[in-house]
Parts: structure tokens; C-alpha cells; sequence
């Protein structure tokens, strides 16, 4: 008998500025890659925005509101009406054996609900901690809408939160080989990318207090920052920092660092960052905070060198 073939609906942002649409680009090239037929839906690109006039009036909107325009309440709820329809729409149009969502954000329980009436598979690969500030009450709200729900947790998290998918299992983030790997440098580029001591991610929560720590060494700070802490204004090198380009930092710098949002507090780490991959994979030096999960996937001490405090 025939082998079935697999139509694949992959409901995920393919933007190159942002962490999910990162994720979302690599997801539609692993799919392809295994012979899915696979379509993208991003469905946090602007419904209302996408023509060369609505592109000027959204780049008006951020000059004046900073932050995204989906957190503007009124554009946020129009904008969400509008995609929910249309995946619905495409949806019924492309009969995909699966719908695979990254998130999810804003896809309401009733266009899942009516998409499974369908005869559709849903599955959710959640890429943030289900329990992270404002996501736990959005994972119990959606997460009976899909037949399967993945994240990046370790299940030991169910303990502490109810997800009521009938398939709860753990994918963790990864690298890919193609891109993250070793790379030859130019004298430039290894000037430009290159310090003792390099974080690429978000500066948020206790983050910044340990790169103020290391004020002493050549530090290089990469990836997001909400506002510049004065003390660390000379260390901030360029915000938005993805694939290739931080491939390059791994390559180039002598120390990596990777210091997990949990660091610092009473939470319990159930994950991994993306580092822990991309660095050794990169052929760079990782430094990573004690985590429990690190020492399911390296031998502490020998593959991997951490710390459990600023001082050490």
C-alpha cells in the first residue's frame, strides 16, 4: 500500500527580525526537507496593513506607538477578527491533514474547535515556557483545542500547570547544522563580532545585573533591549541578532554566555535556552547557569562549563 501524503498547514510568523519568526522560517524548511507538502499562514503578519499604503501608515503607528501595533487594544482586536477568518478561510480551502501552529497567539478556541470539525489535526509546538509571565493562563484557555501540544518544558512542569490537550510531550529548541556551525572570519569580522565575553539575547530581569558584573572584561552585549542600563552603555553593541550573524559572534568571541531567564530567582528551570545548542554547535566556548535540564543533555564539567552565582 501506498504511503499517505502528508499536507501540512504550518500557522507561524516567517519574519527575520523576531525569535518566532526565526523559528517559524526553520520549521517550514524542516518540514520541506522531510517531503511535506507544506503552505505558511503567518498570522501575525497585519491583515490590514500589507499593501504599500498600509506598510507607510504602520511605519507612522510605530513612530508614534513603540511598541508592536498588535498591542494597541483596538487594532489588536480588529486584526485578530480579520486572521482568525481568514485561516479559517484557507484552511477549508487547502484541507491540510495538520494544522501546526508556533504559539498561537491570537487564534481563537472557536476557529481551532471549527477547524477540527473539519476531520484537521491541531498540534501547538509552544516555543516559550508555558509558565512564563502572561502565557500560563493562555495555555490552559487553548490548549484543549489541540489533539497535541508540545513545548519546550520538561513534563515535570505539569505538576504545576494543567494543559488539557490529550498529548502533552517535550520538544526542546535546537540548532540547525546548517547555519550554526563553524565559520571562517575575517580579520574584520573578528573585530566587529569578536570580545572576551559576548551575550546575544533579551536584557531583561536579572540578566542585566550579571553582565554588570562583568564590567572588568571586553564585553559584547547583542540582541534586545528594552532601554540601555547607564553602567552597560558602552558594552550594547546591536539589537535584533539572528542566524548567520550570531553564528558569527559564537565564532568570534573567546566566552559565550548563556544566562536563562530563571536565573536568579526561586522559579524552577523546566528548559533550556536555544544557546546551549547553537553555541557548541557554532564551535564556541558555551558558559552557561547551573540548570538541572543542561545536565540531562551534557556531562556538567566536561562538556559544558557552568556557574551558579556572579562571583563564580
Amino acid at each position: 500500500m501506498a504511503e499517505k501524503y502528508i499536507k501540512i498547514l504550518l500557522a507561524a510568523p516567517q519574519s527575520e527580525d523576531t525569535i518566532l519568526g526565526t523559528i517559524g522560517r526553520h520549521c517550514k524548511s524542516g518540514l520541506l526537507n522531510l517531503g511535506y507538502e507544506t503552505e505558511v499562514f503567518d498570522f501575525r503578519q497585519s491583515q490590514y496593513l500589507k499593501s504599500p499604503a498600509g506598510s507607510f501608515t504602520k511605519k507612522i503607528i510605530k513612530k508614534f506607538f513603540p511598541k508592536s501595533i498588535h498591542q494597541i487594544p483596538l487594532v489588536n482586536s480588529l486584526e485578530n477578527e480579520k486572521m482568525n477568518k481568514l485561516l479559517l478561510r484557507i484552511t477549508e480551502e487547502y484541507r491540510p491533514d495538520i494544522l501546526f501552529v508556533l504559539m498561537g497567539d491570537g487564534i481563537l478556541p472557536k476557529t481551532l474547535e471549527r477547524i477540527r470539525q473539519l476531520g484537521i489535526i491541531t498540534a501547538n509546538w509552544f516555543h516559550d515556557s508555558v509558565l512564563a509571565p502572561n502565557r500560563k493562563d493562555f495555555v490552559q484557555q487553548i490548549s484543549p483545542c489541540y489533539d497535541y501540544f508540545f513545548m519546550i518544558d520538561s513534563e515535570d512542569i505539569l505538576k504545576h500547570i494543567k494543559i488539557g490537550s490529550k498529548c502533552v510531550k517535550t520538544i526542546p529548541l535546537c540548532c540547525i547544522p546548517e547555519i550554526h556551525k563553524n565559520v571562517n572570519l575575517s580579520e574584520e569580522e573578528r573585530k566587529n563580532y569578536g570580545n572576551e565575553i559576548s551575550f546575544v539575547g533579551t536584557v531583561k530581569f536579572k540578566r542585566a545585573e550579571v553582565l554588570s558584573s562583568l564590567k572588568e572584561f571586553d564585553l559584547g552585549i547583542w540582541g534586545y533591549w528594552l532601554e540601555k542600563e547607564a553602567e552597560l552603555k558602552e558594552y550594547y553593541r546591536r539589537q535584533r541578532v539572528f542566524g548567520e550573524e550570531a553564528v558569527k559572534i559564537y565564532n568570534a568571541s573567546k566566552i559565550n554566555l548563556d544566562i536563562h531567564l530563571s536565573y536568579g530567582t526561586f522559579d524552577k528551570k523546566f528548559n533550556v535556552t536555544p544557546r546551549v545548542f547553537e553555541i557548541p554547535a557554532s564551535g564556541g566556548f558555551l558558559l552557561a547557569d547551573e540548570n538541572p535540564c543542561l545536565g540531562e543533555l551534557y556531562e556538567i564539567g566536561k562538556e559544558v562549563v557552568c556557574y551558579n552565582d556572579e562571583a563564580d
